[in-house]
């Protein structure tokens, strides 16, 4: 009778072991912060990515506004430049691997192409382009 006792509970020992190693946040004090914080982030790192919102930018008088926003993707440094229909890249936002920022400067009949580079300026990582839409 005693052995069928200590199988028992040798098997219930195991079954809640087997139970905590699956779900550890069920055991007080052993889950890591980091854990818990990354498994609650709503970003997911997928890749690099970009986006202009609006765009096309809505006619109207004066000059339109788009926000570019951006991500590396890894958490590395990168660097925004943008291009006016085709003329030389000018910086637009520098050092960050994430980030947003308003373009209130936007004509109708230009093309502005928004780049994301690394640090280095060696690898496009992505790009947007920009349109105003005509009167």
């Amino acid at each position: 009778m005693k052995a069928t006792i200590s199988i028992a509970t040798a098997v219930t020992c195991l079954f809640f072991a087997a139970c905590e190693s699956k779900h550890p946040e069920s055991a007080a004090g052993t889950t890591k912060p980091e854990a818990t914080a990354a498994a609650a982030s709503p970003i997911a790192q997928t890749g690099p990515a970009m986006k202009a919102t609006p765009n096309p930018v809505p006619a109207g008088s004066g000059m339109g506004t788009t926000t570019i926003s951006w991500t590396t993707g890894d958490g590395s440094e990168g660097d925004v430049y943008v291009s006016e229909s085709g003329q030389a890249e000018r910086l637009f936002a520098s050092k960050t691997p994430q980030g947003s920022g308003d373009a209130p400067w936007v004509q109708a009949g230009v093309s502005y192409e928004f780049r994301l580079y690394d640090a280095a300026h060696a690898k496009l990582l992505g790009k947007v382009v920009v349109t105003r839409a005509e009167q």
